[in-house]
Parts: structure tokens; C-alpha cells; sequence
């Protein structure tokens, strides 16, 4: 479900605003590795495409998609796009809208079909905006015919999580052009005579013998052989691009631009990292470089006829994040199941499960889990002064069935807790285990209630409960004022299920 929403916690005094940021800090957090909160449907609208006829094979046209009216804003959508007619015509790229700061296009282009996702992470598009881009299409004509382009539109949600109850308004894409005229053999003009006898009738007083025979002319054609027809070379094919970053910490976005000579439509692109999105068949593609390194970029267009590759060698050199390190130093060791996590400490990467980190400042981390085809691990840890190695262990990680294809029928029921409070740095325990300090989110609690524990010096304990529900992250917020006066709580819940 694609969703901006966050909840708004009320605490007394100047605290609100800043409760506020921080539970929306999570919500957008949440929204860049698994979407928001679902809800009721909002106002109806039009999705308007416009009927286009192409000259002919070959020849292109734009097919733009606008949102008539957005009464409640935009968060984003999901649509399969597809031409009912097969061999008319085909889907040569397509341009997601600005405002979409997650884009996906999920397809090979050429193609007659595609699935499109667009995110609004940024609120650009706000309640009551009206004609907003949707996507643009680029229809090439492949033979003469007429078909439709179909819009099937999965999810279209606004600003509070409610889908968009909308209309359709389906293109036709007529693809003009012309039987081929009939051969037809020129009259000659020029040829061999030849001359055919007839009987002419002499007059009685001057004939004599046999009657005198008139020639006759008959014309018998030339045999024309047609002209040769020398047809247009193919242009050879020069492969090259940019990019438009190309050194930087990780994790590093970096978006390539084809400058390809030659008219190419096929590309096969490597950015050379290895990660299971390493090649990609999109003209201009991003990629995100995970782990530090200096990689390889090619690049292989082709037309018809000709193909080409260049190779940019150490063109991309993706640095890594650096701590500060100062006074004692400790370890860890971090371990996951399956092994072959990328592990990143305060979103510094750190390297591949198992590994161990040495030279850490004694401290509370913020320890993430990254493995194509399961869901992040999200976990305070604590390097401990004095104790080499800290061993951390036991983190499982739990399959993404919508990134590997499976379906399951009965999924992790787990939630998550982020504890705040003000002042920051008070001590969390739950079922009486010490997980941190605030402000601190805890992942892969299991549904149900568990135990809370806030300690705070020249403060009495404060007990409290989490109702941790699945696949939502519950949002717990405590104010220390002074002692005699009695303590202030805030919660909300955010959706966390994909």
C-alpha cells in the first residue's frame, strides 16, 4: 500500500513539534524499504489518455497520462500497462512523472506490456492539485491496424492512505498505411516490326494474276527488366554514455545516461558490482552501489544489424562511510542466518556476514541487516568497554516473498516498538532485557504484550506496556519533567506491511 501517512503525538508544551519530526522521520524511514498506512477510499477522479494515429511503421507518437484532479494529494500508484492487440504497434519508453521520487519500471523496453510504480515520498503532489503527470508513453507504429492501450491501475492512494476511487479513459492507437499498388506493365515504345500479310483488293481494270497483299504492322514488346533497388544501409552502431555521479560513500545512487550514435534499441548495461541488480537493459538506468569499491561500467547497444560495446574501466568509486574513532577501542563479531548480509553500523558499511568489526568507540549502534530477497534486520547493539570480542549473534533473517516471487500464507507475526523520550538517553528495557537507550527502534518483537521498563537517575522506574500488533511499529513517547509532576505518555502505530 502506498502511503504517506504519520500519526501526530500531542505532548505538553514546545515538545509537540518535535515529537511530530521524529515520528515523521520514522514514517519516511519506513516508506523507503516497505510503504504506509492503509485506509478508506477518497474522492473519484479521471485518468485521461488521449487517441493518437501513427503515419505509419516506424513512426512514433507520445500518449501522456494525466490525473484530472487530486482532491485529497497523492502518494503514488501501480498500473500494468499493456497494447490489446498484438503486432500493431509497441511501448518504446516511458517517462515517470517528476514529482515521483521511488520510480520503478518493471519491464524490457521494446515491449507490448510493462508495470510502472511511482512514489511520492517528497508531498510534492498536495491535496487539490489538479492535471498531475501520471506517465508518458512513446508508441512506435510496427504494422498497419488499430489497438488500445490499457491502463490496469492495482493501486492509486492519497496523502492519507485512501485509495483513489477513479476513472478510465483508454487510447487508441491507430497505425495508418497503404496497400501496395499493382504492377503494371509500361505500353512499350519502342519494339521490332513485323509485318503480317493481308489481302488488298486491286481494281478489276488493272488486275492481273494473283491480288497484291498489304503488309500489316504488328508490335511485339521489348522485354524490360526493373531497375535494382540499392537499400538503405543500417548506421553502425557507437556505444558510449555518462553518469551523473561517479565517486562517493556508500550506498551511492547513480543515474547513466546512454549517448549512444546509431539509432540503437536494445541495451545490456553492467555496472559491475556483482549485486543481483547488476545488469539492466534500460536505456538511461540508476543503480545503487551498496559496498565500497572501484568499479567497471559497460555498455552494449545495437540496432538491426550492428552491435557495440565500450567499457569504462574504474569509472564508479563508491568510498566507505567512516566513524570517528576516539579513546577505547573494542570489537564485534556479527553473525546472520542465512550468512551473506551486507551489515552497516550507523549505516556505515561494514562488510559481509560473518564479519568482524574491530576498532569501535565502546557505545550503542544502530545495526542494519541488507540481503536481496529478505527483509532488513534493524537492531540496537551495544559495543561493550573492556570486552573483546562482543559477540552478537542469533539474527535470522526472514524472506521477502514480493522480491523473490513466493506467496506465503501465514507470514512472521512480528511488529516493532520506537521508544522516545525527552530528555534522550534513558534506559529501555523490555521483558527485562536491555535493548539501548532513546531514541531507539526495536524490530522483530513478536506479537502480544511485552514488558516496559524506562530508567532514568533521580527518577523513579516508569513500568509501562507495548502492544506490539503484526506488522505494525507502535510509537511510544515519554516526557520527564520535573519529579512532583506526574509523567506525560503519547502513542501512535504506523503500518510497516508491504
Amino acid at each position: 500500500m502506498i502511503s504517506r501517512h504519520s500519526s501526530t503525538l500531542t505532548v505538553p508544551g514546545d515538545k509537540k513539534e518535535e515529537t511530530t519530526m521524529k515520528q515523521k522521520n520514522f514514517g519516511i524511514a519506513l516508506i523507503l524499504t516497505l510503504c504506509l498506512l492503509y485506509a478508506g477510499a477518497a474522492s473519484a477522479a479521471t485518468i485521461q489518455t488521449t487517441s493518437v494515429s501513427i503515419s505509419g511503421p516506424g513512426q512514433t507518437a507520445e500518449i501522456p497520462a494525466i490525473l484530472d484532479a487530486a482532491t485529497t494529494g497523492l502518494a503514488g500508484y501501480k498500473m500494468n500497462v499493456a497494447l490489446s492487440t498484438p503486432g500493431v504497434a509497441r511501448i518504446t519508453s516511458v517517462t515517470l512523472p517528476e514529482w515521483a521520487s521511488l520510480k520503478n519500471i518493471d519491464g524490457t523496453l521494446p515491449a507490448e506490456s510493462v508495470i510502472l510504480t511511482a512514489v511520492d515520498l517528497t508531498d510534492t503532489i498536495t491535496a487539490g492539485a489538479t492535471s498531475v503527470p501520471i506517465t508518458s508513453f512513446t508508441i512506435e507504429g510496427v504494422a498497419a491496424g488499430t489497438t488500445e492501450l490499457v491502463l490496469t491501475v492495482t493501486e492509486l492512494t492519497d496523502d492519507a492512505g485512501n485509495p483513489i476511487v477513479f476513472s478510465l479513459t483508454q487510447a487508441v492507437i491507430t497505425v495508418e498505411g497503404t496497400t501496395p499498388a499493382p504492377v503494371v506493365t509500361p505500353t512499350p515504345t519502342s519494339g521490332i516490326i513485323q509485318e503480317t500479310p493481308v489481302p488488298t483488293q486491286v481494281p478489276a481494270d488493272v488486275q492481273t494474276g494473283e491480288p497484291t497483299i498489304a503488309p500489316t504492322p504488328v508490335i511485339i514488346p521489348d522485354q524490360t527488366v526493373a531497375p535494382e533497388v540499392t537499400p538503405t544501409p543500417v548506421p553502425t552502431v557507437v556505444s558510449d554514455f555518462i553518469a551523473d555521479v561517479t565517486s562517493g560513500p556508500a550506498p551511492m545512487t547513480v543515474s547513466f545516461t546512454d549517448l549512444s550514435e546509431g539509432y540503437p534499441d536494445t541495451f545490456l548495461w553492467n555496472f559491475g558490482d556483482n549485486s543481483s541488480d547488476s545488469t539492466s537493459v534500460i536505456q538511461n538506468p540508476q543503480h545503487t552501489y551498496r559496498i565500497p569499491g572501484v568499479y567497471n561500467v559497460s555498455l552494449t547497444a545495437s540496432n538491426s544489424e550492428n552491435s557495440n560495446q565500450t567499457v569504462k574501466e574504474g569509472y564508479v568509486i563508491v568510498a566507505g562511510m567512516r566513524m570517528a574513532q576516539k579513546g577505547p577501542k573494542t570489537a564485534m563479531q556479527i553473525f546472520s542466518v542465512p550468512d551473506g548480509a551486507e551489515v552497516y553500523l550507523n549505516n556505515a558499511y561494514q562488510g559481509i556476514t560473518p564479519v568482524n568489526i574491530t576498532n569501535l568507540t565502546p557505545r550503542i549502534y544502530q545495526l542494519r541487516l541488507h540481503k536481496d530477497g529478505y527483509y532488513d534486520v534493524v537492531d540496537p547493539v551495544i559495543a561493550n568497554d573492556g570486552v573483546l570480542p562482543t559477540f552478537v549473534s542469533g539474527y535470522e533473517m526472514v524472506p521477502h516473498y514480493a522480491e523473490t516471487g513466493k506467496l506465503v500464507a501465514d507470514p512472521p507475526q512480528t511488529g516493532a516498538a520506537y521508544i522516545v523520550s525527552y530528555p534522550e538517553l534513558v534506559s529501555v528495557y523490555i521483558d527485562d532485557r536491555q535493548v539501548g537507550k532513546t531514541d531507539i527502534m526495536v524490530m522483530n518483537l513478536a506479537v502480544g504484550t511485552h514488558n516496559l521498563t524506562l530508567k532514568k537517575e533521580g527518577f523513579a522506574d516508569w513500568n509501562d506496556t507495548l502492544d506490539i500488533r503484526n506488522g505494525l511499529g507502535v510509537i511510544q513517547t515519554y516526557t520527564y519533567e520535573q519529579p512532583y509532576f506526574p509523567p506525560v505518555k503519547t502513542e501512535g502505530y504506523v503500518d510497516m506491511r508491504s
